[in-house]
């Protein structure tokens, strides 16, 4: 149901991190909501090299004669393993260690061009048609969602939150302004509740910050919107910038935040549990015309009141936790 997200300037941004050539922590514009179109304009090859161009001048090769490609030069650690290892660098599986794939796993970089193809059972959910396209290149892409956390129903304070979302992996936020924008962001590690900050490169937020409000069911949970398709209204997908670390803060004390002051929903103060703070920039891209905030013109650009908020999981038999250093990472399972 949606897409969208554009580049200031027209300008994609490279974050420098543990896989460069795979992270885009810029802005990229996708269609308007019921039907996502991608991003115009051809991007770079994968591997950070340009497709070559034709060239009008070619040299004629002596006749019989093929023509040979230029030989790619090694960098110093390649010319060290081939020294030693001769046909390590030919071999698929070098001494029967597989090689890693990184187009294979999920969650390496935030995909700012491709769109998740939708899954069977997401049409009776409105807010997970809107979300899925964004999904792309995420553990939560071709798999079936189930909401685990709704505010109106469970509570609008931490405990509430973290007994319903903890340990059950990778998940999507999405809330409602008062304001009327639609907003959240997707969490690659998900919450433990053990007080860690979470690092990811795929970790991302999004806004629609026009969608308005139906008058008769309240807002994009209806299923319908007053966003005007081609008006450049959203959603806009922003990537983390400035490294991965502190893509999500897990405090088993507070509510879903990213980054240090991203997107946050501390669920506290009584009387004030539904307040949330936006700041863009820092920790995670800004709007395409340099917004800071993913609030709406209806709402305060530092601070909003939520209306709604909810949690989307994995609709799956679980997840499986593996301690990676100090970290604990989290895998979907079938």
């Amino acid at each position: 149901m949606l897409l969208s997200s554009c580049t200031h300037h027209h300008h994609h941004y490279r974050q420098h991190n543990a896989a460069p050539r795979r992270t885009h922590a810029g802005r990229v514009a996708f269609g308007a909501w019921p039907t996502p179109r991608l991003a115009h304009g051809s991007h770079p090859a994968r591997n950070g090299t340009a497709p070559a161009r034709a060239s009008n001048n070619k040299q004629q090769q002596p006749e019989g004669q093929q023509q040979q490609k230029p030989k790619q030069e090694m960098d110093m650690v390649e010319r060290m393993v081939s020294f030693f290892f001769p046909k390590a660098l030919s071999d698929p599986a070098p001494m029967g260690l597989k090689r890693i794939n990184f187009d294979e796993l999920p969650d390496q970089y935030c995909e700012m061009d491709e769109r998740a193809a939708p899954v069977p059972g997401d049409e009776r959910d409105p807010l997970v048609v809107a979300v899925r396209p964004l999904l792309a290149r995420t553990q939560l892409q071709g798999r079936p969602l189930k909401c685990v956390y709704d505010a109106e129903n469970d509570g609008w304070n931490p405990a509430a939150f973290h007994v319903k979302v903890d340990g059950l992996g990778a998940a999507v936020v999405v809330a409602g302004t008062s304001g009327g924008a639609v907003l959240g962001g997707y969490n690659p590690e998900g919450w433990i509740g053990l007080g860690e900050d979470r690092a990811s490169n795929g970790a991302f937020l999004f806004t629609w910050p026009h969608w308005g409000k139906d008058k008769n069911k309240g807002d994009v949970r209806s299923g319908r919107t007053q966003s005007r398709e081609g008006k450049g209204e959203g959603p806009f997908k922003l990537a983390k910038v400035g490294g991965p670390n502190l893509a999500v803060i897990d405090n088993p004390g507070s509510g879903p935040q990213f980054g240090a002051d991203g997107l946050s929903i501390p669920l506290k103060p009584r009387g004030k549990e539904r307040l949330a703070k936006s700041k863009l920039g820092t920790y995670y891209s800004r709007l395409p015309d340099g917004g800071r905030s993913l609030f709406g013109p209806g709402d305060d650009p530092k601070r909003a009141e939520l209306e709604w908020l909810k949690v989307y999981v994995a609709d799956a038999r679980g997840v499986e936790w593996k301690l990676e250093g100090i970290t604990w990472k989290s895998t979907v399972v079938e």
